[in-house]
């Protein structure tokens, strides 16, 4: 008899326990206690907003423009500034962990908005487009952003299934991915756990998901009658090496057939002109600069053509 009354109290209590914690979870989902609840918790850090799911918006947006520019966080620093001077087209340049699934998933949502659509620019650095599933970034922005935009299903079975084995599947599913979104105790804690007791998805080769998704990209771009360009950020010469390693893996692609001069066109630049190996940095960061770095890395090409700068159209 005393142990069942024992046993009993410990269910009580283990319920009780439960509650109090689905309270709090649930009080850390909304305002004002949020705020409140991620400084008690140390959870402030998990609090910030998703950065990439605006640029769904951005590209749902049944606006006049007839081209669409995409890409990384590179892309974005060197066009976003003249966004004013090409209403013509729609910017919606992302982060490298958005990886070229949300690449693929950006561009098919703005055809789907804009059947006269003429042509989707693609700019990505080399070691970006070689983004796999890993358990840094990609599931923040890439696997919780497609799951958040309701674009889950328009990825291939194959992706779904990799994505599935790395996060685990329950955590690929919208109302799941939701309650980690807004709640940032959850964050934190599913983020850290994935750090720790998981493994990034290792490619058949460096290009196996980037092949994958730019044909997809290219098929999807003849069945509506645009022309698909694909271009590099221009890198650093503190990845000229890395780079270098790639090109051999890419001319064993499919994207070496269609896009053979990826590699070629390349622009290097001196790694004092960045601040990050990545980005620009200093007075290289400033208008004029990009402008001329731009005219440089696309010269000939349809997206330079295309860009206007500082003449209103």
């Amino acid at each position: 008899m005393g142990l069942k009354k024992l046993f009993g109290k410990g269910i009580v209590f283990c319920s009780i326990i439960l509650s109090i914690c689905a309270g709090v979870i649930f009080l850390s989902m909304r305002d004002p206690y949020r705020q409140r609840i991620a400084e008690w918790t140390d959870s402030q850090d998990f609090m910030d907003d998703n950065e990439v799911l605006p640029c769904f918006d951005g590209a749902r947006k049944q606006d006049q423009t007839r081209q669409l520019l995409i890409g990384d966080s590179i892309c974005g620093q060197m066009f976003y500034g003249f966004q004013g001077y090409n209403q013509h087209i729609s910017m919606q340049a992302s982060i490298a962990p958005f990886m070229i699934t949300g690449q693929y998933l950006l561009a098919e949502e703005y055809l789907k908005y804009h059947p006269e659509a003429t042509d989707i620019f693609l700019v990505m650095h080399p070691v970006a487009l070689t983004r796999t599933f890993d358990m840094q970034w990609s599931y923040r922005y890439g696997v919780m952003t497609y799951a958040e935009a309701d674009a889950m299903e328009r990825l291939d079975e194959n992706t779904r299934d990799v994505m599935a084995s790395v996060y685990g599947n329950i955590f690929i599913k919208k109302e799941i991915v939701q309650l980690i979104e807004d709640s940032p105790i959850l964050r934190k804690l599913f983020l850290n756990y994935i750090i720790l007791n998981r493994e990034s998805y290792v490619q058949n080769s460096s290009f196996e998901i980037a092949d994958q998704y730019v044909k997809k990209l290219y098929v999807l771009c003849e069945q509506k009658g645009v022309t698909l360009h694909l271009y590099p950020a221009p890198v650093s010469e503190f990845f000229r090496e890395r780079v270098s390693a790639l090109a051999q893996e890419y001319d064993k692609t499919w994207m070496s057939e269609k896009f053979p001069d990826y590699f070629n066109d390349i622009l290097y630049y001196p790694n004092e002109w960045s601040k990050d190996t990545s980005h620009f940095g200093g007075k290289y960061e400033e208008p004029e600069m990009l402008k001329e770095i731009i005219e440089r890395a696309y010269e000939d090409t349809a997206l330079l053509e295309s860009l206007r700068f500082g003449v209103e159209p």
